[in-house]
């Protein structure tokens, strides 16, 4: 079929063919992250990108033969910022629920952590309505933990304190502003319990079964993208290869993450 420019023009404004020095063109592949989130994402005392994900999506890249161009944001504007197109991929320790489900799609699930309550030692504390009543309890915004907290414990005078990441919910755990995190447990142990501002921290040991907090890590897609068939087949090789494995034992303690049946 013939064009003219003003033709071809119009066809590239409507995306029906791709425009020269488009990111068609250059192969690269835009992963959005929040790095506040060690082990999993965070940066290291250079400014670099460094994680249990960062590993695993620039494995993804290598094995599809793109560059990854890492962009770092707010956890709760990855979905916003996948549905208009900023980037390609969301891989920032985002757990598949039914929800996000009806507005992205996800790769194969890639991982499962449980979550925990960090509290201080002594206090007794449990992730509990009745144990936490009167209490004020840091999550991060927009994730799992935020929406099981607010449906289940903020109706029984549970005071829900919503962060835009961990690293600022532990600093007001230090101050007294808060009396608990609310969190995946590997994020607790790397982001403060290891560190000696959290001597004085532990993780509550009672565990939730709630599904809501045991759905599987996965990347977010934008929907219809038909990216997700090639990311979900790299996926699934390095899960039965055992790359992924590999690198969870670089980052984490045994027992405190587990993979998906192969």
């Amino acid at each position: 079929m013939k064009t003219t420019l003003l033709g071809a023009a119009l066809l590239i404004a409507a995306g029906l063919i791709p425009a020269v020095g488009s990111a068609a063109d250059t192969k690269e592949l835009k992963i959005a992250t929040e790095a506040g989130y060690p082990p999993f994402e965070y940066r290291n005392p250079n400014g670099q990108l460094e994680g249990f994900d960062i590993d695993i999506g620039n494995e993804v890249c290598k094995r599809l033969n793109r560059t990854c161009v890492w962009i770092d944001q707010s956890f709760d504007s990855l979905i916003p910022g996948l549905q208009a197109r900023k980037f390609d991929l969301a891989n920032s320790t985002m757990t598949a629920t039914e929800a996000r489900k009806k507005v992205i799609d996800f790769s194969t699930p890639m991982y499962i952590v449980p979550v925990k309550l960090m509290v201080k030692k002594g206090s007794g504390l449990e992730p509990t309505a009745e144990s936490l009543k009167g209490k004020r309890v840091g999550v991060q915004q927009g994730t799992t933990m935020e929406t099981y907290a607010r449906k289940h414990w903020a109706p029984k005078g549970v005071k829900v304190v919503a962060y835009p990441s961990y690293t600022n919910a532990y600093v007001d755990v230090t101050a007294g502003r808060l009396d608990a995190t609310f969190q995946e447990a590997q994020s607790a142990v790397e982001g403060f319990l290891n560190k000696p501002e959290g001597a004085d921290y532990e993780l509550a040991p009672m565990m939730l079964d709630d599904p809501i907090l045991n759905e599987p890590i996965a990347m977010g897609i934008r929907k219809g993208n038909t990216l997700k068939a090639d990311v979900d087949k790299v996926l699934k090789a390095m899960l039965a290869d055992g790359t992924i494995q590999g690198y969870a034992k670089k980052y984490f303690a045994e027992g405190l993450i587990r993979f998906p049946a192969q």
